[in-house]
């Protein structure tokens, strides 16, 4: 998961993924240390419980980014009209603007783009916040689905037999909404996932040709 924290003691502590090696747990923090501790199972259990954590409780650090991004979006909207304001004074003036003028729109041309990095990656941050919500909200039944029907991950570039938030950062937002919709559509039309033997599609295969 992206950084949620809000001060710097929970940026040393915040854990945004890990990994296991070698029977030990490689969990990554956000500061950038990476901290080891031996594997167990209820370390890991541990490890997902303060992650989940840190999702139900981003309804602040949610908040703050879409004040960002609004301060961010009325900055370019502000800049953008400094920049048309001085073009169009030069066009129809003398073409000779005050220093003043000048330097305000140097100052647009840069901040423009460190405003738009700054929109896109507050937007990122939210739709991975809201990512994360809709997987806690379904683990349950995606966990359940995936073990009758892998092909329910189709649209995934890693398979796996148990999704866990940990795995959230192989899949985008539109991915595990697919998925969803996925398990959706299959509830819808009642399918069966039961396997049928090799042998006996063979027997089904060779009666239908006849």
């Amino acid at each position: 998961m992206k950084d949620y924290s809000l001060n710097f003691e929970d940026f040393t502590t915040f854990i945004l993924n890990y990994k296991i090696e070698n029977n030990l747990i490689i969990v990554k923090i956000a500061s950038g240390e990476n901290y080891v501790i031996p594997y167990t199972l209820k370390n890991e259990k541990k490890i997902l419980e303060q992650m989940k954590k840190q999702v139900l409780d981003s309804r602040e650090f949610e908040a703050k980014q879409k004040e960002i991004c609004l301060k961010a979006c009325f900055g370019v909207f502000l800049n953008v009209c400094i920049l048309l304001i001085n073009v169009m004074m030069i066009l129809l003036g003398d073409g000779r603007l005050p220093i003043g003028y000048v330097l305000a729109s140097v100052l647009s041309v840069l901040f423009i783009p460190l405003e738009v990095y700054i929109i896109i990656d507050s937007k990122e941050k939210i739709k991975d916040i809201n990512k994360n919500r809709m997987f806690l909200s379904n683990e349950k039944l995606l966990n359940e689905k995936v073990k009758l029907n892998q092909n329910i991950l189709s649209n995934m570039n890693t398979k796996t037999k148990e999704l866990s938030l940990n795995d959230m950062d192989k899949i985008k937002y539109k991915e595990l909404k697919t998925i969803l919709d996925n398990i959706k559509r299959d509830e819808e039309f009642r399918f069966e996932h039961s396997s049928i033997q090799k042998e006996d599609a063979k027997v089904l295969t060779k009666k239908k040709n006849n």
